[in-house]
């Protein structure tokens, strides 16, 4: 047998099946793509904002001011209260809550306050009290704690900053 003869025979596979190859494979990619781009929905993001936070017992208030980002709307945000522990937390009533200076905004410059009332526990310590209507949180003089905006519309977190109860 020949070697020169077997290898000598040139036959391969026309260009034009070739391409034709190709076009078919790029259009069962670009299917599967486009099937999976649809099918994925497209997350809504937050609001984001820097706020700095500080809450004193003496004036029985709660500040929050707004450094820098985006522009929230009252009533399109909720504030959440938590102990320092984590262990109780919720929202703070919003009708409770002043936007300074429009009320309706809390943008950059602006400042929002919640009043609470301080009241004196039994054994002479004063502590902070605020409530809605899902909790009541009892934050005494010196207590660490976190103050969390969350938007509504997403149920994601716009800031968060914990804090200490000033006297």
């Amino acid at each position: 047998m020949k070697f020169t003869k077997l290898f000598s025979e040139e036959k391969a596979v026309s260009p034009v099946i070739g391409v034709m190859l190709m076009i078919v494979v790029t259009v069962i990619l670009a299917a599967a793509v486009s099937s999976y781009s649809t099918s994925v929905e497209s997350q809504e993001i937050a609001p984001q904002a820097v706020i700095t936070a500080s809450a004193s017992m003496s004036d029985g208030r709660l500040i929050l001011e707004h450094l820098s980002g985006d522009t929230l709307t009252k009533g399109r945000f909720n504030i959440e209260i938590a102990s320092g522990d984590g262990a109780i937390s919720g929202y703070v009533n919003m009708d409770n809550v002043t936007l300074s200076p429009d009320g309706i905004h809390l943008g950059p410059g602006d400042i929002a306050i919640l009043d609470f009332p301080v009241e004196t526990f039994f054994n002479g310590d004063n502590y902070g009290l605020v409530e809605s209507d899902e909790f009541t949180l009892m934050i005494f003089e010196g207590d660490p704690f976190a103050v969390t905006l969350i938007d509504k519309n997403t149920g994601q977190t716009v800031c968060k900053t914990d804090l200490i109860m000033s006297p």
